[in-house]
């Protein structure tokens, strides 16, 4: 039995020691694979700094990829064209477009320039019409109303426009008649009202499918017409003023090239310029361009009755005004 005990001390004292030669072992283990390690190169401490240089970059490209997916780019092909849609189409549609325009065009801060309607036509394929005097010539019905255009203003013949069609009546507030009540007619201000008219067409032909032509009766203005033919003294200054109504035409296929960019691409204002603010609007690249797109949409309006039943809005080109 004692020789039990003896041995079994003598392993425990074995083991003892074994477990503490152990941890001196492997230090001395690894200390001799350090030791034969080839020596470090002296660039791999750029390298390792040039890897870590080269992920960052490469986690930042994929964040910024993934960001420009999900939010688009301002420029992009997935920028929202206006921040403000119709929510319903057709006639509806228009109607919201008017009532949404209209406001921000004014005369002063209390005052609205105009107020915006859509006039109720008949749409038709294009077909020929004559008109002479207050008569006309066509295909029509009781009641139907349509839209001509005169093409040649030395003839008669007028041609309906073609495509779906719609028309806004922009009448004065204050005035008689649809005028504007406030202020005179002038150049700057028939200018903002071509504003509000390329402003009607554009969201128009944005979220009001199918339409092809758009047409902005403007509130009539006056102008001035000198002495003709023989005059009571020679250079007479006198002058005449008579009235006139005005309507822009604008057709899909020339706008276009501003219906593929954000409206505020074409309209860099916020706001439209209130009536007397006209003077430096009208120095600005935003007026500059509404002239240039519309100078050659303006024409003279007037009402004819056709002979085949209902009537023709009447359009004539007008010189640049």
């Amino acid at each position: 039995m004692a020789d039990r005990v003896k041995g079994r001390r003598h392993l425990v004292r074995a083991a003892d020691e074994h477990a503490a030669q152990a941890p001196l072992s492997a230090a001395v283990g690894i200390a001799r694979r350090r030791a034969d390690a080839p020596p470090s190169s002296p660039h791999s401490e750029r390298f390792r700094a040039a890897t870590a240089t080269l992920v960052g970059l490469a986690i930042g490209a994929t964040v910024f990829a993934i960001a420009l997916l999900i939010y688009g780019g301002g420029a992009g092909p997935s920028a929202k064209w206006s921040s403000w849609t119709p929510a319903d189409g057709g006639s509806l549609g228009a109607s919201e477009i008017a009532d949404h325009v209209a406001p921000f065009y004014r005369i002063s801060a209390v005052d609205q320039l105009d107020v915006v309607t859509v006039v109720n036509l008949t749409n038709a394929s294009a077909a020929s019409a004559s008109s002479s005097g207050t008569g006309s010539s066509g295909t029509g019905s009781s009641g139907a109303l349509q839209v001509a255009v005169r093409t040649d203003p030395s003839s008669s013949a007028v041609s309906l426009l073609s495509g779906q069609t719609i028309a806004y009546d922009l009448c004065g507030v204050g005035g008689s008649d649809c005028s504007i009540g406030t202020g005179k007619p002038s150049a700057d201000r028939l200018l903002l009202l071509r504003r509000e008219a390329l402003e009607l067409a554009l969201y128009t032909f944005k979220y009001i499918s199918g339409t092809a032509n758009v047409v902005a009766i403007l509130p009539p203005g006056r102008t001035q017409q000198g002495c003709t033919g023989i005059c009571p003294t020679p250079n007479d200054n006198t002058s005449s003023a008579k009235p006139v109504d005005i309507a822009l035409l604008f057709v899909r296929d020339e706008l276009k090239p501003w219906l593929t960019q954000p409206l505020s691409n074409t309209f860099a204002e916020q706001f439209p310029p209130s009536v007397s603010e006209l003077g430096l609007w009208r120095q600005t690249p935003e007026a500059g361009l509404v002239d240039q797109i519309t100078a050659h949409g303006l024409f003279s309006e007037h009402l004819v009755q056709a002979q085949a039943g209902g009537s023709l809005i009447v359009l004539d080109p007008m010189p640049p005004q």
